[in-house]
């Protein structure tokens, strides 16, 4: 473009000097085009709009669909748009997606891409630029949309075949093998009536047909308040496992949530780590500028139950990432503290250490059923037969494959 004003100023010191018609003539056809240019260009700066559409959440395998809307609401055409959607590094295999297109007067065009969700997390969708200019390429302007739209990958959910955690509560709706309490209102069949048994049970109808007293049998049911902690301080896995171990402790703390709240029970979570909405959107790269923005706060999800209480917990455990927010012994006391007597607090980390496993014994001494779980391979059998000689009940699950120990029969102390 500044050559051809420069091509205009001497086609009219020319025609000045010479006082040709011609000359005028080129000199006004050129200030014109750039005058028109000018004037379209800024028409499609007030009639462009660019949307990105795409659903927010998926579960790890599925591939989410992004569109870019980009629609004229000028009566003028927009010759072309070059397109530049920034990929999330962690999902796709190339930096950005490049387009360019043209749009007509009123009109839209829709540009779509697919991004895999083969890894959980909390990824960044953008920025997005879109340049677009006149046809003779003269002005051009770029359109920047920086807005902070995320894509949630939730974690694996491995299916549970049962989950055979002891409970001190009179009332269930999980059937267990362990006989603690009967739930009356879980009738499962009559029994003659022996001496000790309660008045209560006696079933008076079946009695009067059979012509001898029977009682209702009941079947052994267990009712969980169960609080789970996850254990994201990079410090507590081996470095050569940090990764692997700390993503199967989200895959667990998923997996139980998911098994024990399609049972109807309580379920609330507590992670020790960061949670990137804490962020607020912004791109940080220094751990301490991270560790300034988050301060002492991690997440945690109150006791709840129901499909949305459900959705919440896979939520957060889809965002969280390593960090050392706090010593895990401290925020397991700090986490612990409401939980009713006789409730269940199961603890996924990665090795063990003598702050933590003081703690969780401290916390079994308060009446609460402690479970520890350990992924690190490096030492996970080590810090499970520590556990259980301090009295708790612990689990070396180093690969999904080994989940099966929460079936009913298959945990014990």
């Amino acid at each position: 473009m500044p050559s051809l004003v420069v091509l205009a100023a001497i086609l009219l010191a020319g025609a000045l000097f010479t006082r040709f018609t011609f000359l005028f003539l080129a000199c006004y056809l050129i200030v014109a085009l750039i005058a028109l240019a000018k004037v379209w260009v800024w028409r499609m700066r007030k009639g462009l709009r660019v949307e990105r559409r795409y659903v927010p959440r998926v579960f790890l395998g599925e591939s989410a669909t992004v569109t870019l809307h980009l629609s004229n609401r000028s009566l003028l055409p927009i010759p072309w748009v070059s397109v530049r959607e920034a990929l999330p590094p962690k999902l796709a295999t190339h930096d950005a997606l490049r387009r360019v297109v043209a749009l007509g007067p009123r009109s839209s065009v829709d540009v779509t891409y697919a991004l895999p969700g083969s890894r959980r997390g909390f990824h960044r969708c953008g920025p997005l630029t879109a340049r677009y200019g006149d046809v003779f390429g003269l002005f051009g302007e770029t359109l920047l949309i920086d807005r902070p739209d995320f894509l949630i990958v939730y974690p694996q959910i491995v299916p549970l075949g049962g989950f055979n955690q002891p409970s001190y509560s009179p009332y269930g709706v999980m059937r267990s093998s362990q006989i603690v309490y009967q739930d009356p209102a879980r009738i499962i069949g009559v029994r003659d009536y022996q001496p000790g048994d309660s008045q209560r049970l006696i079933n008076w109808k079946a009695s009067a047909a059979a012509g001898h007293l029977l009682v209702r049998k009941l079947e052994p049911a267990v009712s969980h308040e169960v609080s789970i902690f996850v254990d994201l301080n990079p410090a507590s896995y081996s470095r050569q496992w940090r990764d692997a171990a700390s993503e199967l402790a989200v895959v667990v703390a998923a997996s139980l949530a998911t098994h024990l709240l399609e049972n109807k029970q309580t379920v609330g979570l507590t992670v020790n780590g960061l949670d990137p909405e804490y962020l607020g959107g912004a791109r940080v790269g220094l751990t301490a500028d991270v560790k300034r923005l988050v301060g002492a706060r991690y997440p945690r999800i109150a006791l709840g139950r129901g499909r949305g209480h459900l959705m919440a917990i896979l939520d957060v455990l889809a965002r969280v990432e390593l960090l050392e927010v706090g010593a895990a012994a401290d925020v397991v006391t700090a986490g612990a503290v409401g939980l009713a007597w006789g409730a269940s607090l199961i603890v996924v980390t990665g090795q063990r250490s003598p702050a933590l496993l003081a703690a969780l014994v401290a916390q079994r001494k308060l009446g609460h059923q402690v479970t520890v779980v350990f992924t690190d391979p490096s030492a996970a059998t080590l810090a499970e037969g520590a556990a259980r000689a301090a009295g708790l009940t612990a689990f070396a699950i180093t690969g999904k494959e080994k989940m099966d120990v929460w079936r009913v029969g298959r945990a014990t102390a």
